[in-house]
């Protein structure tokens, strides 16, 4: 043997990271036993000791080096390969759109990092194997390295753990933000619109419903769906500075797309990339499209109008025609399709979470489905289920929604009952035995680490549950029923039981708003991306504030409290408004109608009791008169007061002949002295003006709002020629647009004159906050802004003076016509019947 072979077969030690070689001569008396990095590897016996300083027998064998490592540790090749597998699948994706000097770099970085058997320890196995099965973020943590190397490969579904304020905000890469340049009808979007759409889209949308994998991309989801494309493009123009006529625009062509495929849609039940991208296919990626379209719908300026009720009852009959109930089940080429049924099992969880929100929060029964795979879907630490990458968020969202399903089921299931109400003996233990339930519920979720949002979500659950107390409660009989002096034993304690659950509704209220508020002060944005039921939450929770603060619990209630987060929701739907006149513009001026409205009655009713000759405390705006809307049967009702007392004052007005004032004429014109009511403020004293302190409000409001400028506008049936086309009433065509007319529409690109860009332009996207309770007199942005002093830009100008000036000043009037018209023009035709 050469001189140049027994230097090369001399073996290799290493001790505390130094490597040193041993000379032939020295001895191995004396030396610690123990095995080379190979055959511990293997688990076999080595004679490394022994042949010192050749190597050991099997790695002579093997021709491999024969290393000692004090701190070596056993790598886990089951691991391994399956991580290995998982990121082979993952760059068989990703690697597609990039160049070959790109692939060559990555697949060097992947290699290093699936090489090191350092990222495979048994430490670090075990404490991955007690991570949640499920997360997400967990699939490729088998190796921390392979994460870091990989560009945020799943960035779709990075969660943020902590239990304040909401997951952070997801940035995708340039590869996943690159697109080709895309047209719909008469609307082009350039490379850069798109990418900083889908960044906006997943900044600010994304973390209210993660159901779209946006790890995917802006180019790959176009592929898969340019159904779903475009909705998250409509989605993420709601805020875009500039671009509120783009928006409009994309509305309607979107809108047609999505009536395409409820109507006459073309069946995909594993769409791939290999396919053609076509706009009215019905796949997992169009019900998702359908999701979003419910959590962020069209604006409209009334709740008639909203389309979410519908558009959620579509995308959970379209998730059961493409086969999203039953994916988990599919036993067929599970492996090669893993990421598909991953992408089904993900939609059907949210298509049932979505639909609950939507049912509960519009009082009407819910199209859901809670089988086998989504309540277990929804469970923590479940080893069955592994290969579903379900995101926390959504668990913790599918529980919320379980619960409120079965508070719906529970509290509304008597066929024997009209309003499908269970017996009022049955009611008070149903109701605790639920408490209980959402106790838990409120301590499972602390344990996983909610996050704001659905931190959100869990009080309004809380607040529609003990919203039933209001259908137990004694107000609504006869006075001499109501007399304690009366009633028997089991009767006072039931209505003891009734008014504790009332009170308990009043500070859950107060807690979703100063929740809410909390929220906005963390982040001054965040609200101007809330879902339109958000919004619609807030609302009621704001009603039941001001019904129970002017009812005779007051005395025990917090008032101040409960004023402070009354005011504060005024704020927040007003700066949740997107459009002038859409619906949280409008329910911003509502809130404080119905505020004066119920202090007026308070006052009545206390200057009634003060000149009873019997002291006897009797109920008052405990009761409800709306009870078919279930758990926000409440909100219902506080706004059908609303409408019933204006309609009497204007019964009245009419009665007395009361000067009709002509709008304009009357624009500027103060009020008579001599008509002003006592204590009534002023035009110029109005700034001060709150609703707490209005009493009596003035006869002479003037008309706020005149039409409902965001609804649809009613299309008349035609009375000429066959071919005729469709007109509205105003003899101007209204544009109805088939899937056609949308494909073979020509490009901004080919027409010069056509201007589409998302640049500035004078439509409004204002973001002006009132002040709480006084007159809107400067622009508001966050939380903490001094009003008094704050100047306007001249943006901010231009904006105010596109609005009146009594757009929200004259709402403290109650009794005027325009607010008898706008909450009629509310509850016009809402399927319920104010009678029952």
């Amino acid at each position: 043997m050469s001189t140049s072979q027994s230097e090369s077969d001399q073996s290799v030690f290493e001790g505390n990271g130094s490597s040193r070689q041993v000379s032939s001569g020295v001895s191995g008396v004396g030396r610690k036993k123990f095995a080379c990095v190979e055959c511990r590897q293997q688990k076999s016996k080595c004679d490394a000791h022994e042949r010192a300083p050749k190597p050991c027998t099997k790695c002579a064998k093997k021709g491999v080096p024969c290393i000692l490592k004090k701190d070596f540790r056993r790598t886990y090749k089951r691991a391994r390969n399956e991580a290995i597998e998982k990121r082979f699948k993952e760059l068989t994706r990703t690697l597609t759109n990039l160049s070959s000097e790109e692939i060559l770099k990555r697949i060097e970085q992947e290699q290093q990092a699936l090489l090191n058997g350092q990222n495979f320890t048994k430490e670090k196995v075990k404490h991955l194997k007690r991570t949640t099965p499920s997360e997400s973020s967990a699939v490729y943590a088998v190796s921390p390295l392979i994460i870091e190397g990989s560009g945020n490969d799943d960035v779709g579904f990075t969660e943020n753990n902590g239990a304040e304020g909401v997951e952070c905000s997801d940035v995708l890469t340039e590869e996943q933000l690159k697109c080709s340049p895309k047209s719909l009808g008469d609307i082009h979007m350039s490379s850069r619109d798109i990418a900083e759409l889908f960044q906006e889209f997943v900044t600010k949308y994304h973390p209210f419903l993660p159901v779209v994998d946006i790890s995917k991309g802006a180019e790959r989801i176009y592929t898969l769906s340019p159904c779903l494309f475009w909705v998250i493009l409509l989605i993420g123009l709601r805020r875009r500075f500039g671009a509120t006529d783009l928006m409009i625009r994309l509305s309607n062509l979107v809108k047609s797309i999505l009536a395409e495929i409820t109507i006459s849609p073309i069946i995909r039940y594993t769409p791939s990339e290999a396919d053609e991208p076509v706009l009215n296919v019905a796949s997992v990626y169009s019900v998702q499209a359908f999701l979003l379209y419910t959590f962020w719908p069209p604006l409209t300026s009334s709740l008639s109008a909203d389309t979410s009720w519908n558009t959620i009852g579509t995308a959970m009959f379209q998730a059961i025609r493409v086969g999203l109930n039953c994916a988990e089940f599919s036993k067929e080429y599970v492996t090669a399709n893993s990421e598909l049924i991953n992408e089904q099992v993900r939609t059907w969880v949210c298509c049932n979470v979505v639909s609950q929100i939507i049912a509960s929060s519009f009082g009407f029964p819910a199209y859901v489905s809670f089988d086998h795979t989504v309540v277990n879907a929804a469970r923590e630490n479940r080893d069955n289920y592994k290969h579903h990458r379900i995101p926390t968020t959504i668990k913790q969202m599918a529980q919320i929604a379980h619960f409120e399903y079965q508070v719906i089921s529970t509290m509304n299931s008597n066929p024997a009952n009209e309003l499908g109400m269970v017996a009022s003996e049955q009611k008070q233990p149903l109701l605790q035995v639920l408490n209980q339930q959402s106790s838990q519920l409120e301590v499972n979720l602390k344990d996983s680490k909610m996050d704001s949002i659905r931190k959100f979500l869990l009080l309004v659950a809380k607040v529609h549950l003990l919203t039933y107390y209001f259908t137990d409660s004694l107000s609504s009989l006869k006075k001499e029923f109501t007399d304690v002096r009366l009633m028997s034993l089991s009767e006072i304690e039931s209505n003891f039981e009734t008014k504790r659950g009332l009170v308990r509704v009043y500070n859950a209220a107060i807690d979703l708003l100063n929740h809410s508020t909390s929220m906005w002060q963390r982040d001054p944005t965040i609200i101007k991306y809330f879902p339109g039921v958000f919004v619609l939450n807030i609302w009621q929770s704001a009603c039941i504030i001001s019904k129970l603060a002017h009812s005779s619990l007051s005395a025990v209630l917090d008032i101040d409290r409960g004023k402070k987060a009354y005011q504060d929701a005024v704020s927040l739907t007003f700066n949740a408004s997107v459009l002038k006149h859409d619906m949280a513009y409008r329910s911003s001026a509502i809130m404080r109608s119905i505020w004066s409205m119920f202090a007026n009655m308070h006052a009545d009713w206390q200057k009634g009791k003060e000149s009873q000759e019997e002291k006897v405390a009797n109920d008052f705006n405990l009761g409800i008169s709306i009870k078919s809307r279930m758990s926000v049967s409440v909100f219902f009702d506080c706004l059908y007061i609303l409408r019933e007392k204006c309609g009497m004052a204007k019964v009245r007005r009419e009665a007395v002949n009361d000067e009709d004032y002509d709008e304009d004429d009357d624009e500027d014109e103060p009020l008579p002295r001599s008509e002003e009511p006592t204590g009534a403020p002023t035009r110029t004293s109005s700034r001060d003006r709150r609703l707490s302190t209005v009493k009596h409000p003035e006869e002479s409001a003037r008309k706020i709002i005149k039409t409902i400028p965001l609804d649809p506008n009613p299309i008349n049936a035609s009375r000429g020629s066959p071919g005729s086309s469709l007109t509205s009433p105003s003899s101007q065509q209204t544009e109805v647009l088939s899937l056609n007319e949308v494909l073979t529409n020509r490009s901004p690109q080919d027409r010069p004159d056509s201007n589409v860009c998302l640049g500035p332009d004078t439509s409004t996207s204002h973001t002006h906050v009132p002040s709480l309770f006084t007159l809107p007199q400067h622009p508001r942005e966050t939380p903490t802004d001094n009003l008094d002093n704050k100047p306007f830009n001249n943006q901010e100008s231009d904006i105010l003076q596109q609005s009146p000036p009594f757009l929200m000043e004259h709402w403290d009037n109650w009794e005027s016509d325009s607010v008898w018209k706008d909450v009629d023009i509310l509850m016009n035709e809402f399927a319920f019947n104010p009678t029952v």
